[in-house]
């Protein structure tokens, strides 16, 4: 979540993100092969916005783990959803850190 939510508006990171994706002819990128200022400012908003659902599962699976109560049934189903969003996001975005989320969604449902 933090991850998400903090360092995404640092032109620095969205240089670098910048760098790796491919070249395309006539896209709107600024002369440098860059993303543009807002280009910088809708990616910026996209992740955050992953970031904030991200908190919100944490928080569920934190009162799901609460001891006095008997919540492992919604754990799952967080769990679950963390996993398949996890191989989905691998799927479609290459991204190791997706791959790492699924992998945590599936450990975690194995210690339930």
């Amino acid at each position: 979540m933090a991850g998400e939510l903090f360092p995404w508006s640092s032109p620095a990171l969205l240089q670098k993100l910048s760098r790796s994706l491919p070249q395309v002819v006539g896209a709107d990128l600024s002369p440098e092969g860059k993303w543009t200022e807002h280009q910088q400012t809708l990616v910026a908003s996209i992740v955050r916005n992953a970031g904030i659902y991200n908190a919100i599962l944490a928080g569920g699976l934190i009162w799901a783990a609460w001891p006095e109560t008997p919540n492992r049934d919604v754990a799952r189903v967080l769990l679950a959803g963390a996993a398949v969003a996890g191989v989905f996001g691998t799927l479609t975005l290459k991204s190791p850190f997706t791959a790492l989320q699924a992998v945590l969604g599936i450990v975690g449902l194995a210690l339930i």
